[in-house]
């Protein structure tokens, strides 16, 4: 990869402000950490539960316990 591209990418302003509404975004999921994934407003977090996002992707609905 091209190093010095890639790190002027990252000063763009359109790529910092993409970064600031993808984190307000994140925020407004409860999302804590990556990776995470949404299903149906539910998320999954961890690599470790993509199991679970593809069951959830194929209609399964995980039961609330209390």
């Amino acid at each position: 990869l091209d190093a010095p591209a890639l790190l002027a990418r990252a000063e763009d302003p359109d790529i910092k402000e993409l970064l600031r509404k993808n984190t307000a975004d994140a925020v407004t999921l409860g999302i804590c950490g990556a990776p995470s994934f949404v299903v149906d407003g539910r998320v999954y977090w961890g690599q470790d539960r993509l199991d679970f996002v593809k069951k959830a992707l194929d209609g399964w609905v995980p039961r609330l316990e209390r």
